[in-house]
């Protein structure tokens, strides 16, 4: 078992509501903004494909030169060869394809993505709605985040396991 494992079981109610309580605070606000649980799950998903593919294009870890990639990948393209199909997305999240394929039309509809047979689901943001997702979604994403981890680092430290 790894280390943080046990920890997390050795305080699990000292600090387990405060990971609920930023996932319920995420899902809220994710809910309102792509309508549905089930446009947030696969929104989430399509966001996680192209971080995996913005990870593979550099060394950088800052923030601030993630987003700047970001947003010129978001006008150029991303450069990956990989497809992002209705399947995966449904693997990924448990919903069937159809479900998949109706979520990913409202996403287009939003201009959030766009979606080809042969290049499947692309993320293809208004730049109005990446804005909103780089400077107010995922700010207060990191944030909240960041608040989750300072719990865990006092319980940390209140236990002499780290300085």
């Amino acid at each position: 078992m790894e280390k943080m494992e046990v920890f997390l079981k050795d305080n699990f109610l000292s600090v387990w509501h405060h990971f609920l309580s930023f996932e319920i605070s995420r899902s809220r606000t994710a809910v309102k903004v792509w309508g549905s649980a089930n446009g947030y799950l696969v929104f989430q998903v399509i966001c996680w494909h192209y971080i995996l593919i913005l990870t593979s294009t550099t060394d950088t870890k800052v923030r601030d030169q993630a987003v700047e990639l970001w947003f010129k990948y978001s006008k150029t393209g991303f450069d990956t060869s990989t497809v992002l199909t209705y399947s995966l997305i449904a693997e990924l999240t448990n919903l069937s394809v159809e479900t998949v394929r109706r979520q990913v039309k409202k996403l287009e509809t939003a201009n959030w993505v766009t979606y080809s047979k042969n290049k499947g689901v692309n993320l293809n943001a208004s730049q109005e709605n990446n804005q909103y997702l780089a400077n107010v979604f995922n700010v207060k994403e990191v944030q909240n985040l960041g608040k989750f981890m300072d719990v865990i680092c006092k319980e940390l430290k209140n236990q002499n396991i780290i300085s």
